[in-house]
């Protein structure tokens, strides 16, 4: 696998789909063990994590909170 198509396949797994930003509860060392496995083994490591619908409905309820207290609500 190239370094463009593991970096790719990297992005698509460890971003949020609604912004485009890393995925919380992901370390950056999880992420590079992950692009580095890709490229010299050509082949996806398992990564165990919850359900990234589940995490993108917890930091949807982190920013309501987070404007909660800048607001006074």
């Amino acid at each position: 696998m190239t370094r463009a198509e593991a970096l790719k396949k990297t992005r698509e797994r460890f971003t949020n789909l609604l912004d485009g930003k890393v995925l919380p509860h992901v370390g950056i060392t999880e992420i590079i063990l992950y692009y580095e496995t890709l490229v010299a083994k050509n082949v996806a490591p398992t990564v165990s994590r919850s359900s990234g619908i589940l995490d993108n409905f917890r930091e949807e309820q982190a920013k309501e909170y987070e404007q909660e207290n800048e607001y006074g609500f």
